[in-house]
């Protein structure tokens, strides 16, 4: 049975100001440009360096901290011309997870958009701190633009590949891989690989009836998509086999399902998992959807 198409109404972008995001700035506007949504931009006002100072200098450094974020927010906005009605700034103060999961639930946000510091800062800070534990459990889908990823292309995605495990499909990541290759109309490639297997054993006839059902499922019947899906397979370490495809063919999005876990459990992951690599290296970003989203 197909489930409703994946709809994206809100979109937000959390921002530092740091020059990494800019990257991820370009990704979230051609999204809400694409759906038509409302873009919400977010900095969040860090207290640590208010904790020393008394009630009265603290709560005036942090105004003013806060009026200085709208400002900026509002020039990053301001050569968008968007309509009054397609935006909002939205400025909090507190542990920046908790205040992003705060203003996800009150906008109702579909997507949250995060950029990343380069390679070295990304590892301490996807492993211990903010932002693995946005990735893991945020209340929506998030794409992270990773260190590597190239900037958005002006003309859109053209090429998504959604990594899936055959048993049958039930995630929900299907729904936001297909609502984008049909939103942008891009080519959609549905990737399983076999990590115990060392090479293509007689499995293309299989694999493609396989694919036969997950179209099927996953893809209305008439949707031009239906002839813009690929399959592809893959062997060894799942995260090299499918950067090693995203490279070879230019893809401009990878989607992908991840488990939700509790904070303190996600933000000390004991080792690298397939989607911390895929987020870390990949040369494109990583759209991630918990499971049960």
């Amino acid at each position: 049975m197909l489930k409703p198409p994946a709809s994206i109404h809100n979109v937000l972008f959390a921002t530092d100001f740091s020059p990494a995001t800019a990257v991820a700035f370009s990704y979230s506007v051609g999204i809400a440009n694409r759906y038509q949504s409302k873009l919400i931009v977010a900095h969040v006002v860090s207290l640590d360096s208010v904790e020393l100072l008394d009630d009265e200098p603290a709560r005036a450094m942090i105004d003013n901290t806060r009026n200085e974020a709208t400002r900026r927010i509002s020039d990053l906005l301001e050569p968008l011309h968007l309509p009054r009605d397609r935006y909002e700034i939205a400025v909090a103060e507190g542990e920046i997870y908790e205040a992003l999961v705060e203003i996800i639930q009150r906008h109702h946000i579909d997507i949250a958009v995060l950029g990343t510091h380069g390679r070295r800062a990304f590892k301490k800070l996807m492993m211990g701190s903010v932002a693995e534990e946005v990735f893991r459990m945020a209340p929506c889908p998030v794409l992270t633009v990773g260190p590597n990823a190239r900037p958005a292309n002006p003309g859109g995605l053209k090429s998504i590949l959604y990594p899936v495990e055959y048993a049958p499909d039930s995630s929900s990541a299907a729904r936001y891989a297909v609502s984008l290759a049909e939103r942008y109309g891009a080519t959609l490639t549905v990737m399983n690989v076999g990590e115990d297997m060392s090479g293509p054993a007689n499995v293309a006839g299989q694999f493609t009836e396989v694919l036969e059902h997950w179209t099927q499922n996953h893809i209305p019947p008439g949707s031009l998509l239906r002839n813009r899906i690929r399959f592809e397979t893959g062997f060894g370490p799942a995260a090299d086999s499918i950067l090693d495809f995203a490279a070879r063919a230019g893809v401009d999005l990878i989607v992908m399902p991840v488990r939700r876990l509790d904070p303190v459990i996600a933000a000390h992951l004991p080792k690298s998992d397939t989607a911390y690599e895929l987020v870390s290296r990949a040369m494109c970003p990583v759209l991630t959807i918990g499971d049960g989203l």
